[in-house]
């Protein structure tokens, strides 16, 4: 475990394991070296150690995460739809199987419909420069 502060120092420490009482402390350098070679991805964690990005360690988003995407978006994200974000899903703008991250800029709530269009073959789905989704018919 080390924090970001401590990661991006030269001479920052890391413990090896949840305990950072009892684990073993090595330097930053070490943890990055560590991580790289055993492909370990890293969690972005926010306040109370909340989890923001998951990358690709967990496929559904964790609820801190769907916070966040709450307070991001008033409403679900598709063109023109104002369905309140309490009734919204949390949805891989890229998907999951094929490579995409749990992760607050990867990630859109959509409501049930638009939800359903996302997986929907015959449509095609882009973000636009405003953050909105907007869904076509594929021809």
């Amino acid at each position: 475990m080390i924090s970001l502060e401590e990661l991006r120092k030269d001479l920052g420490v890391a413990t090896l394991g949840y305990d950072e009482t009892n684990g073993t402390v090595i330097s930053a350098a070490e943890a990055r070296k560590l991580a790289c070679n055993a492909t370990i991805i890293p969690w972005v964690l926010g306040g109370d150690s909340e989890v923001l990005d998951a990358g690709r360690a967990s496929r559904f988003f964790q609820p801190t995460q769907r916070k966040a995407l709450r307070l991001q978006a008033k409403c679900c994200q598709a063109e023109g739809c104002d369905m309140p974000p309490e009734w919204c899903d949390a949805h891989h703008l890229e998907p999951w199987a094929a490579g995409g991250k749990t992760n607050l800029n990867e990630g859109a709530l959509l409501c049930p419909h638009h939800h359903r269009l996302a997986h929907n073959p015959a449509y095609v789905h882009e973000r636009l420069p405003d953050g909105t989704i907007r869904f076509t018919r594929r021809p």
